[in-house]
């Protein structure tokens, strides 16, 4: 019935106002319903403030089966009128527009309960026994605390109580449909234990979500059975009023309301076994059925107070009291407080002295759901996995995880609704060994950086060292060029004087080729003057005395002739020899002059290289700088 929607956001506020461990089931992000362990006290509705609680009622299929001309009669709590004081009577006639054949207050049914209650206790003389007209602290003992089954009152709940007398007394046809204040009163009307009197559990919330303002226009009908002291049932305390009305005050009514006190009680109660009150009026609402977890929360909390009182007056009068007993064979008013405490309770069993009390008893089952409690070597082991390794840890008892101590939180993990990671201690543990990580790997990280820094300084210094080296090369280069410019030049006037000596030994070769012409001439002409000499001194001789300083003369003519011949010889020969040596020289001179043209090539194609490196130098200084400049930026 009661169930997640979509604006759940995980915040735990359900489990920790929930009375019991396991009808939460947290996931991720959203705390979904178990509906075997839910209870349907509705107390996730108060707490929750996303809205992302909602229920199903019947009231969908009962205006579907109106619609199709089923006819139904309503039971409706007295609790209605309180919540909408001034629109019931036109939501009743636009019912009976519907189709509704009758509508009865359960204040009646109430009467009933308190009549059989005070009645039962009083033959039995048991004493302690917890009212049961709240079907969700019934779903909760028969659940959650079944060795209290006992304790409850095997009466039935005013709804119930109307509904068989209706059904048995009263003749009506009509399936009933009960006009609602309360979620879980659906779970009792499918209760094996009240036999399907009930038809349906029509809540005023979704009632009157589902006619709208349809009602304001349809005439006003009202209920067809009078109030008695039961309209005061759905207040705070209206059992204990009702008893103490007809037992005097005296009489020990335990009052008992709220989830939170309500299911803490039956707790300790549990444990009681004497000094026991003589009824204990228990309800789950807080406010009592008034403001039931099916009505609509947003109805004035002020109007609703105003309300209440006002049903006092609901109490029905005298004349139309007197008529109700006549029926019953009776002429006294039971709620005649001016009447003697004795006169009340007479008066009041003679009102329902045609009544069985037989036909309103019932019985209860235990329901016990399957709560596993895990050994102790189980509970270590979960707490473990929690991180929860010392005995503070394991009684921190936060309840952000929403149970009330870790131990229910151990409980609700090995019941698998709940997970470890939903623990708050857990996940800072987690988070402080995951810092603690991150800090050795940030350290590391750091160290890291450090290297990585020293190693940054070094490519930086490298860079450093490489701009200068590039620089260096850069202006080696440059001077390179330069000489590779100026040799170029040096070789090409080393070229211009080679041609230039070439040209000269020519003419030197020219002019010995001459020479030794010339010498030739020379040594012809030695030839003939020698020849001349000897002819003169023969002639000289022939003359005697008379030619012999002619002789002396021819003599040194010819040792002239002779010593010129010689040294032209000697002078030839030499010629001779260096003709050759000027030839292989001027070859010599023409390779180097090709050897220089080559080198001068090279050299150009060296300057030209040269000049290109220094471009490109210059490119990766400029880069390396901008390398450096990026490297040290990190």
């Amino acid at each position: 019935m009661i169930f997640t929607n979509s604006k759940c956001i995980g915040c735990n506020k359900c489990i920790r106002s929930c009375p019991t461990i396991t009808a939460n089931i947290a996931k991720l992000g959203r705390i979904d319903v178990d509906q075997e362990m839910c209870i349907a006290c509705g107390s996730c509705f108060d707490h929750c403030k996303h809205d992302a609680r909602d229920y199903e009622d019947d009231t969908d299929v009962f205006l579907t089966d109106l619609k199709a001309g089923k006819k139904y009669t309503i039971i409706v709590a007295p609790a209605f009128i309180a919540n909408y004081p001034k629109e019931y009577k036109k939501i009743f006639g636009y019912l009976k527009s519907l189709g509704v054949q009758h509508i009865y207050s359960v204040s009646f049914g109430a009467d009933i309960t308190t009549w059989s209650y005070i009645k039962y206790i009083k033959e039995t003389g048991k004493t302690g026994m917890i009212s049961q007209p709240c079907p969700a602290i019934v779903n909760y003992i028969e659940k959650y605390q079944p060795e209290l089954i006992p304790m409850l009152v095997p009466l039935h709940s005013p709804m119930l109580a109307e509904a068989i007398y209706l059904k048995k007394y009263q003749g009506v046809s009509e399936e009933l449909v009960f006009l609602s204040p309360c979620i879980a009163k659906r779970m009792e009307i499918t209760d094996k234990n009240t036999h399907g009197y009930v038809k349906y559990n029509v809540t005023f919330k979704k009632l009157l979500q589902a006619i709208g303002d349809k009602y304001k226009t349809a005439k006003e009908a009202d209920e067809e059975s009078s109030y008695g002291l039961g309209a005061r049932y759905p207040k705070p305390g209206g059992l204990k009023e009702c008893v103490h009305f007809f037992l005097g005050t005296q009489t020990a009514v335990l009052q008992v309301e709220g989830e939170e006190e309500a299911y803490r009680f039956l707790r300790e109660y549990a444990e009681r076994r004497d000094n026991k009150p003589f009824l204990v009026d228990i309800l789950n609402c807080q406010k009592g059925c008034i403001r039931g977890t099916g009505t609509d929360e947003s109805i004035n909390h002020i109007d609703v107070e105003l309300a209440i009182n006002e049903m006092n007056r609901l109490v029905v009068s005298e004349p139309k009291k007197k008529e109700l007993f006549k029926s019953k064979g009776t002429s006294h008013n039971a709620w005649n407080s001016a009447l003697s405490l004795e006169d009340r309770w007479r008066y009041f069993e003679e009102q329902f002295a045609g009544l069985d009390m037989k036909d309103f008893m019932r019985s209860y089952d235990n329901k016990s759901v399957n709560v596993k409690i895990p050994s102790n070597q189980e509970e270590e082991e979960i707490y473990n996995s929690m991180r929860k390794n010392t005995e503070s840890s394991r009684c921190i008892d936060c309840s952000c995880c929403g149970y009330a101590t870790c131990r229910e939180m151990v409980y609700a993990i090995y019941n698998g609704v709940n997970k470890k990671e939903n623990c708050i201690f857990y996940e800072k543990a987690l988070a402080e060994a995951e810092k603690k990580k991150v800090e050795q790997m940030h350290q590391a990280d750091m160290e890291e950086q450090q290297n990585h820094k020293k190693k940054l300084y070094g490519i930086i210094e490298q860079f450093r060292r490489l701009n200068t080296g590039v620089t260096q090369l850069a202006e080696a280069n440059e001077l390179t060029a330069k000489d590779a410019t100026n040799i170029t030049q040096a070789v090409m006037d080393i070229s211009d004087e080679c041609e230039n000596i070439k040209n000269s030994l020519g003419v030197i070769s020219g002019f010995l080729k001459v020479y030794i012409e010339s010498n030739q001439d020379i040594v012809d002409i030695a030839s003939q003057t020698n020849l001349l000499s000897l002819n003169a001194s023969i002639e000289a001789a022939r003359v005697g005395e008379a030619g012999k300083g002619f002789a002396v003369v021819a003599g040194e003519i010819r040792n002239l002739s002779d010593s010129t011949k010689k040294l032209i010889e000697e002078n030839e020969k030499s010629a001779s020899d260096t003709v050759p040596k000027i030839n292989a020289s001027v070859e010599a001179i023409k390779k180097l002059l090709v050897h220089i043209d080559e080198m001068s090539e090279r050299i150009s194609n060296i300057a030209a290289t040269t000049q290109e490196i220094s471009a490109h130098s210059e490119n990766i200084q400029k880069l390396s700088s901008t390398i450096q400049e990026s490297v040290e930026e990190l």
